[in-house]
Parts: C-alpha cells; structure tokens; sequence
C-alpha cells in the first residue's frame, strides 16, 4: 500500500461497550485518486488487489474497513478487489445520486458487501440511497444527539447501525449512547476524565512506583525486582510478556530476575513502561491500548530515522496517553515519574524540538494530509517512507492487543 499512497491513517469505530469493530481508512488524495492511472487490466487488477488486501488487513486488525468511496469508484467498481466479508463502501455526503450510482450500490449489496452513508442528514441529498444502508453516520457536532431520537428509534427498528461521528469527550459518548446510537468513532476513549489528582489503589501507586525506579540514569536492579514482585498480576503479564513470540530467548523466562539479567538498561526502561501500560489499562477500552501502542512504536521508529540522540522516543509516544491510562493528570504524572526533559517539556505542550514529531502523530490520527505534507518537509522525510512506517507500526501493535 505504501507503493500507492503517500498517507494512510485509519480512525476506530467502536460499539457501545467500546469494542473496535472496524477502522475508517482514509488515504492521501482518496481512494479514488489512488487508482486514478491504473491500468484495471487482469494483470494490473492482481496487483492491486494483493496490494492492497496486506495493507488493509495490517490496518483494520482483522475487523471491518470502512472506505471512502466516490461516485467513480462505485460506478468503476474498485471496491470489488477488497473481500465483501470485511469491507464497508461508505459512501461520501459529496456524492451525486444518479442511477448508475444506485445501481453500482446495489450490485454492492448484492455480493455482500455493506453500505454506509457518511455525514448523513435526514431529508438530504442521500436519500434516496437511505433504503439501500446498512450503516448511516450522524455528526453530532452539527446536532446535538437529542434531537435525533425520533430519526434514530426508526432507523434502529429497520435493523441499522447508527454511528455517532465526531464523538470527542466522554461526556458526548454518554449523550449519544443514551440517544440510541450504536455505534461510535471519536478519540473520547483516549481523553482524559480525571480533573484532579484522584486517590488511587495501590495497583496504581505500584507502577508509579515502578515507573519512579526507571527514571534514574542508573537501574537498581533489586529494587526494580522488588516492586515487580509487590504486584502478582503485573509479575505475571512481564513473564508471560517476556515468554511470548514476541522474543526468541533460548530459554523460557522463569522469574523476574531473570527477566532483567537479559535486558539491557535501555530495553528494561521501555519494555517495563510498556507492560505498566499494558497492565494498567484493564478498565479502559482495548482501542485506547492500541493507539498508545501505535503512537510508542512510531515514535520510536521515527527517532531512529531521525537519528534521534536523546532518550529513546517509544516513551514519548507511550505516556502520550499515560495520562489517560492512569487516570492521573499529565503534569502530575510527570511529577511523580521523570523522563528527560524534550520528553517531559513536550507532553506539558512547551515548545520543543520534538513537537513536530508529535504533531505528525496527531495529524496522521485525524488524516490532516496539508499538516503531514509540512511536517515531512520540516522533518526532511520522504512522505512515503512516513506511510511505510505507520504501516509497519500497526502490524506491530497487533501482536501486544492479546497480552492485554
């Protein structure tokens, strides 16, 4: 995918119970445009189609894609080289209702494929692709979930799904959950709640305890062990970590000194911090586990490319949702666990030298394309090989969501 496609980003869509049931994937000058010079030839078609099947496997995780479509590419049929089982033609509000468009929807929906209807409105222009939906999406920015109720209790009895779009607090999930929506897509999983700093279990206390031992520049070894062993849960998921296909040691994992004997300094700082984020993230949704997880991995790739000198940037991605995850304020957080100062000064939102990294995170999240253009040109980065690294950042992900 990344041959045929300068960006790619994808933005979760989550069930009432903030279950990922499917990514919305939005690629650079759209999917249209992608293709737009492709020979549809047999040979080229092949192509294509193994292209792109790896890419959007890696990037939905197994779960369902939701793609923009245009009126070319229903009418070229060029969603036919993604499986119907997985895919969702999710039709853009910009798109002219002709009849070779119902008629390229319902040959859609007559091999299985779904279809979804972006920023709909009732009464607009889409409706007369209404009886064909199976999935309509609602801004709710533009109307206030209330005021959709009588909409939503006829669409739900006719069997739809009903997805809230924009959904960006949790207080604004809870309004359109109790409206009737179904479903959801927003980053109200990944902002915090937490206003104040809160009384928290000693679970919590542990890892920040944990996380307290990694911040000098020298590792106590024992004490390192010694909080790990206060936590049975924790002990448990570092071994069972450790243990996991995700290493190749010769021999299996016993005990948590063993555990810190094959690791360096530097892998003991990350992959601790990691199986603390893992471990602390049970009451919270798997989505926000894997967004932490893909922020860490591409942070960490990117300091590399950026022949980063300071402290490794796996941890600037991962307590960018720290905060988050341990319900507990970002500067107190950052009271009670040191990191090195561009970290710590860049997640209290100073200026730093590696603001332009977070703001590429951030805009590959929301698909800002004119935000990543200038930044790959800030950063010296072809915008390709910053694709390519998302890509191989999700597939990364995708072995620790089952370590959770």
């Amino acid at each position: 995918m990344a041959g045929l496609t300068k960006f790619v980003a994808r933005q979760a869509i989550l069930d009432r119970y903030q279950k990922v049931i499917g990514y919305e994937l939005l690629f650079r000058s759209g999917f249209e445009n992608s293709f737009h010079d492709v020979n549809l030839g047999s040979a080229s078609r092949a192509v294509i189609d193994k292209s792109l099947l790896v890419g959007v496997d890696v990037l939905c995780e197994g779960q369902k894609a939701f793609v923009n479509c245009t009126g070319d590419v229903l009418t070229d049929q060029l969603l036919t080289v993604l499986p119907p089982s997985t895919t969702v033609a999710e039709i853009l509000e910009g798109v002219e209702v002709t009849e070779a468009v119902m008629a390229a929807c319902r040959s859609l929906k007559n091999s299985g494929y779904m279809i979804a209807l972006d920023d709909f409105v009732p009464g607009g222009p889409q409706k007369p692709l209404l009886d064909l939906a199976d999935i309509i999406k609602l801004d709710v920015q533009d109307t206030p979930p209330g005021k959709l109720r009588p909409f939503l209790r006829k669409q739900l009895v006719q069997g739809r799904w009903m997805i809230a779009e924009k959904v960006e607090t949790a207080e604004c999930f809870a309004e359109a959950r109790d409206a009737g929506f179904t479903h959801f897509q927003g980053y109200f999983f990944a902002r915090p709640v937490v206003l104040g700093m809160p009384d928290l279990p000693a679970t919590a206390l542990n890892r920040l305890r944990l996380l307290q031992c990694l911040a000098g520049e020298q590792l106590n070894y024992r004490e390192i062990e010694a909080v790990i062993q206060c936590d049975p849960a924790l002990c448990y998921r570092l071994l069972r970590y450790l243990n996991s296909a995700l290493f190749s040691f010769p021999c299996s994992v016993s005990s948590v000194r063993h555990a810190l004997s094959l690791l360096g300094d530097q892998e003991i700082r990350r992959w601790i911090t990691l199986i603390v984020a893992i471990s602390a993230v049970q009451d919270k949704p798997v989505a926000l586990l894997r967004l932490a997880l893909l922020r860490a991995k591409f942070c960490g790739a990117m300091g590399k490319l950026l022949h980063w000198r300071g402290s490794d940037l796996f941890l600037l991605g991962l307590f960018s949702l720290m905060d988050t995850i341990l319900d507990i304020p970002m500067s107190e957080l950052l009271c009670r666990v040191r990191l090195p100062e561009p970290i710590s000064e860049t997640l209290l939102g100073h200026d730093t030298s590696l603001n332009h990294l977070m703001k590429l995170v951030y805009a590959l999240e929301s698909a800002d394309w004119d935000c990543c253009d200038e930044i790959a040109g800030l950063l010296g980065i072809q915008e390709n090989t910053i694709s390519q690294v998302y890509l191989e950042s999700v597939a990364w992900t995708r072995g620790f969501v089952n370590l959770a």
